[in-house]
């Protein structure tokens, strides 16, 4: 299955004044069963880019076009599972098994609180421990978790992460990381927005780079880490990337294209030997 963005723009509106194109002929691909890394600076498009891939926004002119025959490109979206960068926002039931509960009921999905169970234990909010605990009672990190177990109980094949280890602290991020790692092992699609390159550049099959609403970079993270241009986003790239990409261009003749630290490490030692 492959999703494409058509030449999509699309702009806010301010009242009924149409504002500043947020995205502007944007031509793009996603294949299933791979993972994405949408990076760019702040204002660059990547959040409209989540809705618009969603469905909870319509392109103001371009077409989004789903290459599958069997199902529409509607009941595609609705299947697609987003994780908003703040979830506080997006919670309104009085219990975690409830706010849990309400996506597989109102998708009329059945085996609702096996699927409860499953989306809770499989984020570490154990499901005996967390089920009559109060949303807004969570930390940081938990109600990250959460967010995520409302969209496992639904079980997508394509999930959205926004921002999802922003604000969070280690332990808090790691959680965070490891889960997206299971669901990459279970052969589901990934996309995870965000500006810490240096969280995800391993994870990650390929590179999105958005600048000012348009395309500027879509490669392979091995590729990517080669390119010469990433001034506008070098500097949250790994620091053992810079370190290289810093070398590289004093003359060493290495490899920038390391996702592995200690690879790097191991590779600079041997040069200077």
């Amino acid at each position: 299955m492959e999703i494409a963005f058509n030449d999509v723009s699309f702009h806010y509106k301010k009242g009924n004044v149409r504002g500043e194109k947020v995205l502007k002929g944007l031509n793009l691909e996603f294949k299933e069963r791979k993972c994405y890394l949408l990076t760019g600076p702040c204002g660059s498009g990547k959040t409209t880019l989540a809705l618009l891939l969603k469905g909870l926004l319509l392109p103001a002119s371009g077409k989004i076009l789903l290459k599958n025959d069997s199902i529409s490109l509607s009941s595609f979206q609705r299947s697609i599972g987003l994780a908003f960068q703040s979830p506080e926002e997006q919670f309104f039931k009085e219990t975690v098994e409830e706010e849990v509960a309400f996506g597989p009921t109102m998708l009329k999905l059945n085996r609702i609180e096996e699927r409860v169970k499953g989306g809770l234990n499989t984020t570490g909010l154990l499901y005996e421990k967390f089920s009559r605990s109060s949303p807004f009672a969570l930390s940081s990190g938990e109600q990250r978790r959460l967010a995520i177990a409302s969209i496992i109980a639904c079980e997508p094949s394509w999930y959205i992460f926004d921002e999802p280890t922003a604000g969070l602290d280690l332990e808090g991020r790691s959680k965070i990381i490891e889960l997206i790692k299971n669901l990459m092992k279970e052969k589901k699609t990934v996309i995870i927005i965000s500006q810490e390159l240096e969280r995800f550049i391993d994870l990650c099959d390929e590179i999105i780079v958005l600048e000012k609403g348009r395309l500027k970079l879509k490669t392979d993270t091995r590729t990517f880490l080669e390119e010469e241009k990433l001034d506008e986003i070098e500097h949250s790239l790994p620091y053992h990337i810079k370190v290289l990409r810093i070398l590289r261009k004093r003359g060493w003749d290495i490899p920038v294209s390391i996702t592995n630290p200690l690879h790097a490490a191991s590779i600079i030692a041997e040069y200077k030997s």
